[in-house]
């Protein structure tokens, strides 16, 4: 009985273990809140990245169009800015290559005889 001496160490010792325990779980739920976060960020951010990406490659399409370099030209007639204007967007629209233009009149076929 007396041993009990010995005790009051040993208390304190796992007293602030504890307590140092609690700050640590306390710390853990705060990164682990603040990583949430900045995983949404992350991705909202991605999101954003993606449609200026798609945006951009738009309008770089429209830029390098040949019909864009026509509607730009400076001293056509409107005339001739329109002949133009027919000539270069049919060349864009066209198909590139027989084997595609083939497979479109098949399909348009193909409907019309359903």
């Amino acid at each position: 009985m007396h041993d009990w001496w010995i005790l009051i160490p040993v208390i304190a010792i796992l007293a602030a273990n504890v307590r140092r325990f609690m700050t640590f779980q306390a710390k853990q739920r705060q990164l682990g809140a603040s990583t949430h976060e900045l995983e949404t960020q992350v991705a909202a951010l991605a999101r954003a990245r993606s449609e200026l990406t798609e945006r951009v490659q738009n309008l770089e399409t429209i830029v390098v169009s040949q019909t864009w370099g026509v509607l730009q030209e400076r001293g056509l007639s409107p005339a001739e800015r329109e002949l133009k204007v027919a000539t270069a967007a049919h060349r864009e629209l066209a198909p590139d290559d027989a084997s595609s233009a083939n497979q479109q009149r098949a399909e348009q076929l193909a409907r019309r005889l359903q």
